[in-house]
Parts: structure tokens; sequence; C-alpha cells
């Protein structure tokens, strides 16, 4: 029996070897399609706008850096990126640190009590969740009109804040819900209030999820169009997905220097990403492992 258990798991079943080999190819499948555009689009933005029109797959004849150069200046097509990149800084990070910030706490009152009124609050999170986020946008471009606030970056992030409570609650009740009570019975026999066990021993071991989160939103809300196409009026205050639409105007669009935007553009989330890779799966793990 023992010899029989060991050839069956050194020599796989021929559906499950299939199933396997399905599984790789649909895996580089996903791979190749989620490469791809990006690979085309870093070779148009090195080429000439007559090599991208007539060839736009093929490699380039000569390298042109200069794309990047017109667009991080703005050089004859309006404003420079790096105004943009200004401001989607001033809203990602807004909407990072107060919607991530209060997210965290609510998400632990919500673990931690078993009141009737916590659990309504629950149940309208994850309500909201549920709720698209573009019927939102007309009644915050008039409560933005009312007070004052439309073109502002900073507005902007408060509203991503606004939206981005409620995921952080529901994720983070959940890594919560499954915290070693152990931990917080020994501290409060030290003396330690709840505030304080929660600032010393939770918050210091909770930062995979609480990364995981951050990155998923802050993707998120870098690449929103959407929104900030509706509350940023003036040029000024444009983020970067609605800046880089100034590349093209009605009669033609200087395409080298739009996909070089657009590089740009990704570049800080690919670099986030890379950093933040580990501490993402960590995260993702710890709710399934604690």
């Amino acid at each position: 029996m023992p010899a029989k258990r060991l050839r069956t798991a050194a020599f796989p079943r021929p559906i499950d070897l299939t199933l396997r080999l399905l599984g790789v190819a649909a895996l580089i499948l996903w791979l190749a399609a989620t490469i791809m555009p990006v690979f085309a689009a870093l070779l148009a933005s090195v080429k000439s706008q007559t090599q991208i029109i007539a060839d736009p797959l093929g490699w380039p004849d000569r390298f042109l850096m200069d794309n990047y150069a017109r667009a991080w200046l703005g050089t004859n097509l309006g404003k420079p990126l790096w105004v943009f990149a200004i401001n989607s800084l001033i809203a990602t990070s807004t909407g990072i640190l107060i919607g991530v910030g209060s997210g965290v706490l609510a998400g632990y009152v919500l673990a931690r009590s078993n009141s009737r009124p916590v659990a309504l609050l629950n149940r309208y999170f994850v309500l909201l969740m549920t709720l698209p986020f573009v019927v939102t946008w007309v009644p915050l471009f008039t409560l933005s009109d009312a007070l004052g606030v439309l073109s502002n970056p900073f507005a902007l992030g408060v509203m991503y804040a606004a939206r981005l409570i409620p995921f952080a609650a529901v994720m983070m009740r959940a890594y919560f819900s499954s915290f070693p009570l152990d931990l917080l019975e020994a501290a409060s026999l030290d003396g330690a209030s709840e505030r304080l066990a929660f600032f010393k021993i939770v918050l210091p071991v909770s930062w995979g999820a609480i990364a995981s989160v951050t990155l998923v939103q802050a993707i998120f809300l870098w690449n929103d169009l959407g929104l900030a196409t509706v509350v940023l009026l003036d040029q000024d205050s444009r983020t970067l997905p609605v800046g880089i639409t100034q590349f093209r105007g009605q009669f033609g669009a200087d395409l080298g220097a739009l996909f070089a935007a657009l590089i740009l553009t990704i570049l800080p989330v690919l670099v986030l990403y890379g950093v933040a890779e580990r501490r993402l799966v960590q995260g993702m793990r710890m709710g399934a492992l604690k």
C-alpha cells in the first residue's frame, strides 16, 4: 500500500496532469494579455509620430527620449505632466491617509463590539460597498459646487476617503476578528487601556493587512478618471488620468508624448507594487492563518 501511494504521488493521473497544463496555459495567456499592451505602449513612447501610425507594433527605428521630455515639461502641449502628478499625489495621499486611517479604527470597533448599533453600522458599510461609485458623482459635484471646493485636489481626496472608509472598515474587521484575544487579555491584566493595547500591540502586528488595503485602494485612486473629470474643472487642478487627455486635441494628437505620459503615469503604481508586494501577500495570508 505505501508503494502504491508513492507511485500515485510520483505519477499524477492523466486528468490531473491535463488540468495542471490547462491551468498553466491559462496563466500564460493571461500574462501575455496583461503585458503586451504595456509593452506596446512602452515601444510607442520612444517612436516618432510617423512610425507609430505606420507600424504601431514594430520595433523603433531609433529611440526618441524627447517624447518623455515633451510629456513631462508640457512643451507646446499645455500644462506640464508634473503638475498633474502633484495633484494626483495630493488627492491619492489624502484619500489614503483619511480613508485607511479611519477604516482601521472603525474595523477594530466593529470587530470588538457586539452591540446592535455597531452591527447595524457594519451592515451599512457593506451596503455602501455595493453602491456603484458612479451614482455618487452628481451629488458630489453639487455638494462641491455649493461648498466652493470644485477644482480642489485635496477636496477630491476627501471624497475618495469617504468612498474608501467602508471598504477599509469591512476588510480590517475581518482581520481583527481573527486577532488573538490572549494578547489583549494579557495587556489588560498588565493595566493597559483599550486604546493603549490597540496602538502598542494590535497596530504594530497589523501592518501587513493595512498595507494590503492601502495598496489596492491606492492603485484605484491613482487611476481614477470618472470622479476626477467631474469635479476638477480647472486645468491646473487636474490629476494624471485627466491631464493626459490634453495630449489629444480635436484635430490631432502628439502620440509619442501621449504614450510617454501613459508610461510615466503607470510607473509609480508599478514601483509601489514592487516595494509593497511582500506586504500584500503577507496581509492576504494573515487573516487565514491566525
